[in-house]
């Protein structure tokens, strides 16, 4: 039957703490020092000189700032040294050069130097034909644009002449000029392969027309050694002054090229020392923002003494210790609250004592438990349990069961909420030889009710930290429900 009232044994009390020792400990080391270090930190709070910590807290935003300030021009002159420099300077070299070839062009060339609104030109005009043979007469149109189509081109390709031609070309002109000069002043040009017109300009019209006669000649002897029976006719042939807008327009436009490059030379000698001004402020600026931090380090040290110097070490030692004990005291407190309120009032089997001091039936065995504690040893004299071997205890309490069967002298089995595949439990099963079985839980199914009808008593197997004192009411209600006993328990 189950004894109403409950009782707590110190013995039992004591084993719960030792089992839970461990945790306790490391709960206590946890709060306790976690509140020393608070102790600490509260300490040095209440002793810091408010104005003093504001004064620290300026100077530490002020050294950041112009730390962050000094990167930035570190930066900056960085990249004016090894980017903007240097790329200004390849930029002005490039195009120094670029406007030193077109000066001296444009001083050497005949042509940009000639008045293009009195400019002296000779123009002749002419015509090829191609007489056909009687054999071609029938493809007469093809063969013609075919011959005068070569001969034309062959016409505009004569010119640049030869350097022996050119010897003369320069004679005509009174002219050493190069020949590129020579070239600007002379020009062959197709007109849809019928008129071939040669073009000599000269600041002198009688000499622009002794050249364009020159190389009419030169490409009429040419074309006649390429096809003898070709007729040339001259269309027209002029020589004067006249306005050219060509000329003009092409004078213009390389005499802009010249301004421009002149205004983009000048811009980037304007860049060029306005980057070295920079740089040379940038520099100035950075040493003033080294000086700056300098002493801005030097006030923050200073502050920093006189203040690791008003807070005691003493005093900071001895309420981290105050508030590291009241945090341990206060763990262990909780700590043990919490065993306690788990081992005995949370509704389950923790030991034979509280199995014992419960109910009234016979405790007929305990089969020893397979977690160790750090002072198992202690924690099993605390309970009750016994510190022999695994197989004599087994071996005991298995003849304690035979022996109360024996003398009851009914047919008895185990009745339990266990499986039997356990080490423990199975090992008693084995020890037991088939006289007492096991036949199942009560709580989980019809079969062992049924087993029932077969036996006089029943034996409650129940499991440590596992099995509930209402699940064993139960049990033992539903027993006496079918007209059984209960003989005794065996805990695991």
């Amino acid at each position: 039957m189950e004894n109403k009232e409950i009782q707590i044994r110190v013995s039992d009390i004591l084993a719960s703490f030792l089992k839970a020792i461990v945790p306790i400990v490391l709960v206590t080391v946890f709060f306790g020092g976690l509140l020393g270090v608070w102790g600490i930190y509260r300490a040095r709070k209440v002793s810091k000189d408010p104005n003093l910590q504001k004064t620290i807290n300026t100077l530490k935003t002020q050294i950041e700032d112009k730390n962050t300030a000094l990167k930035h021009l570190t930066n900056a002159n960085d990249t004016i040294l090894n980017e903007t420099i240097p790329y200004l300077e390849t930029k002005i070299d490039v195009t120094k050069k670029r406007l030193e070839s077109q000066k001296a062009y444009l001083s050497e060339s005949i042509y940009y130097n000639i008045n293009p609104y009195d400019c002296g030109i000779s123009r002749i005009a002419f015509t090829i034909d191609i007489p056909v043979p009687e054999e071609a007469q029938q493809e007469y149109a093809q063969f013609r644009s075919t011959e005068l189509s070569r001969l034309v081109n062959t016409c505009t390709k004569m010119y640049p002449l030869s350097d022996a031609d050119m010897v003369q070309m320069r004679n005509l002109f009174h002219s050493e000029a190069d020949a590129k000069y020579i070239d600007e002043l002379v020009s062959i040009v197709n007109t849809h392969n019928e008129v071939i017109e040669i073009r000599v300009v000269y600041t002198d019209s009688a000499v622009a027309k002794k050249v364009a006669d020159y190389l009419f000649e030169y490409v009429t002897a040419q074309l006649k050694e390429l096809s003898p029976d070709c007729v040339i006719s001259t269309v027209s042939s002029y020589t004067g002054n006249e306005v050219n807008m060509d000329m003009n327009k092409s004078q213009t436009t390389y005499q802009n090229e010249i301004l421009t490059s002149d205004k983009n030379l000048a811009a980037d000698r304007d860049l060029m020392t306005q980057s070295y001004n920079t740089y040379d402020t940038n520099k100035k600026s950075i040493e003033d923002l080294n000086k700056e931090i300098s002493s801005l380090n030097s006030s923050l040290a200073s502050n920093e003494k006189k203040l690791s110097q008003s807070i005691s070490k003493r005093s900071l030692l001895k309420s981290g210790i105050k508030f590291g004990i009241i945090g341990a005291l206060l763990a262990v407190v909780v700590s043990c609250v919490c065993v306690f309120v788990k081992d005995f009032l949370g509704g389950k089997v923790r030991s034979r004592n509280s199995l014992l001091t419960r109910y009234s039936y016979p405790l007929l065995g305990v089969m020893p438990g397979s977690k160790k504690y750090l002072f198992d040893k202690t924690v099993k004299r605390l309970e009750g349990d016994s510190i022999y071997e695994k197989k004599d205890i087994i071996a005991s309490s298995s003849a304690s069961i035979l022996a109360a069967v024996e003398a009851d002298g009914g047919k008895t089995c185990l009745i339990g909420p266990v499986d039997e595949k356990d080490p423990a439990f199975a090992e008693l099963l084995k020890s037991l030889k088939g006289k007492v079985e096991y036949k199942g839980n009560i709580l989980s199914g019809s079969e062992a009710v049924k087993n029932l009808s077969n036996y006089d008593k029943v034996i409650l197997v129940e499991k440590r930290c596992e099995s509930r004192y209402d699940s064993i009411a139960e049990e033992i209600s539903r027993i006496r429900a079918v007209h059984k006993d209960v003989l005794g328990f065996v805990l695991l």
